[in-house]
């Protein structure tokens, strides 16, 4: 679990996960989330009173249907909702990880929210899911694109780090996948990939001494190579379209099930399982 799951595991892995893992999957008491909208199972829709996300997205998700953390909550047989209705996911549609903008938490102002409210303490038999920055990224399109990187990267590492010294143990943190390859980012794609792979690249450093603590479990996911693997050969992952959104102006598209993005900034239900079944198969995996 304290290296990051190279794509050759996952693709040898992908058909036997969902069936075989859930022998081994290690038990948790809860699982904890902190992200954007890729993880957000409802906090946003709860605030705006049912206005975001809006027709044709799935129970207040930025998708049409359940998302990668609803699916890893289901397979480690625990509950997710938000945290504005007394849940664990602490995650907000529209997050930075650098600065608030429009007074949405950043994800390190999330995990001080969730501190606050447990005393400063944090379960150490709890699972924390920690993901973000492709807001960052899409909403700077100018400027140094390595030292946002390293910027989104020491925000994420600053919350995985508020958390261990608050006592938590267990951690998912995915890397980025190339957010240059997000139909919204299409008219900024350098920047966006090479903010991209800076975060990545400073992630790995600035977490590299959190991996060597015994008793201490981060699974790091490749997502970017994951989705570099889609890109190449879409047809091979039962993808038709991994390039445009299926939901427009005009409505949704008439295949929905075998196109990855929703909409211009959200993979579909197919693609977050996609995702999911990856991290399930890494939570099987044993740990020392």
């Amino acid at each position: 679990m304290r290296k990051l799951v190279c794509v050759a595991t996952i693709l040898s892995a992908l058909a036997a996960a969902t069936v075989s893992a859930n022998a081994q999957t290690p038990r948790f008491t809860n699982l904890y989330v902190f992200g954007d909208s890729y993880c957000d199972v409802g906090n946003v829709a709860i605030a705006t009173g049912g206005e975001r996300p809006g027709m044709g997205y799935y129970q207040g998700r930025f998708s049409n249907g359940p998302l990668w953390v609803d699916h890893i909550a289901s397979y480690l047989g625990l509950s997710l909702t938000p945290s504005l209705a007394g849940g664990t996911d602490w995650a907000f549609a529209g997050a930075w990880v650098t600065a608030p903008e429009d007074g949405v938490p950043t994800i390190p102002q999330q995990v001080q929210m969730y501190l606050q409210a447990t005393g400063g303490k944090a379960d150490p038999n709890a699972l924390y899911f920690l993901d973000g920055g492709g807001n960052d990224i899409v909403g700077t399109t100018s400027g140094n694109p390595n030292a946002l990187g390293y910027q989104i990267a020491a925000g994420i590492a600053d919350s995985e780090h508020m958390l261990r010294n608050a006592g938590a143990r267990h951690f998912v943190i995915p890397n980025l996948f190339n957010v240059g390859l997000l139909p919204v980012a299409a008219d900024h794609v350098a920047f966006a990939t090479a903010a991209s792979a800076s975060a990545n690249y400073w992630l790995n450093k600035l977490l590299w001494f959190d991996l060597q603590l015994p008793k201490v479990h981060i699974l790091r996911i490749d997502v970017n190579s994951l989705m570099n693997a889609v890109m190449n050969d879409q047809s091979h992952f039962g993808f038709a379209n991994v390039t445009g959104p299926c939901l427009t102006e005009a409505g949704a598209c008439a295949d929905p099930d075998h196109t990855f993005f929703w909409d211009v900034y959200h993979p579909t239900v197919f693609g977050h399982a996609f995702f999911a079944v990856v991290i399930e198969n890494a939570l099987a995996q044993p740990t020392d």
